[in-house]
């Protein structure tokens, strides 16, 4: 049911699908932190995929395409806000009942700001709101594609730089770390999505 002026409760904000590539590659962070050989090659992947995964929760951003999913227990009114900009377009948005049958929402009644951060779903004057009176937890679903591109040169290079240096940190304390080192924090937080 639509309950306006409440926040939308997320249930859950997962990818559905993982990027194609990384932001940079294993020979890409080895010449930027100087390391020779190949034995730990494995590792360095690791790292990058870690440092790109810790990147996205820090940023509160997409970095490379992907689809996401949100799912909500209550549609909030006339605007949703998608977490992880910056959004691509928006898929389907689903009603789901108790049996886990989807309902798809008509895009006719609603339009997309992708250029806004985050991205909006605005539902269109004369339009009603989704609503599902068949499930009380987790009864709307929306499929969205986020990121800068389908390629790691789509990413700000700032961004990518400060990663650098995360993966770099990393590799050399040999820790996953969820909070960037300080020489990363300048670079990141120009991308950091603010609350306001």
């Amino acid at each position: 049911m639509i309950n306006p002026g409440t926040k939308p409760i997320y249930v859950s904000r997962i990818g559905i699908t993982e990027p194609a590539v990384e932001p940079f590659t294993v020979d890409e962070l080895k010449l930027f932190a100087r390391i020779d050989g190949a034995s730990e090659d494995d590792l360095l992947t690791g790292f990058i995929k870690a440092t790109r995964l810790a990147t996205e929760d820090y940023l509160g951003r997409a970095l490379i395409q992907q689809t996401m999913k949100v799912v909500l227990d209550v549609w909030p009114g006339m605007i949703l806000e998608l977490p992880r900009p910056p959004l691509i377009s928006v898929s389907s948005i689903n009603t789901i009942d108790e049996d886990d049958a989807e309902t798809e929402y008509d895009s006719e009644n609603y339009y997309v700001v992708t250029e806004s951060i985050p991205g909006q779903i605005i539902i269109k004057q004369g339009s009603s709101a989704p609503v599902t009176y068949l499930r009380d937890v987790g009864g709307y679903e929306v499929l969205y594609i986020a990121g800068y591109g389908e390629a790691a040169t789509d990413i700000p290079k700032a961004i990518v730089e400060g990663m650098k240096l995360w993966a770099t940190a990393m590799y050399e304390n040999r820790a996953l770390t969820t909070d960037p080192p300080p020489q990363a924090k300048p670079l990141l937080n120009l991308y950091k999505v603010m609350r306001i």
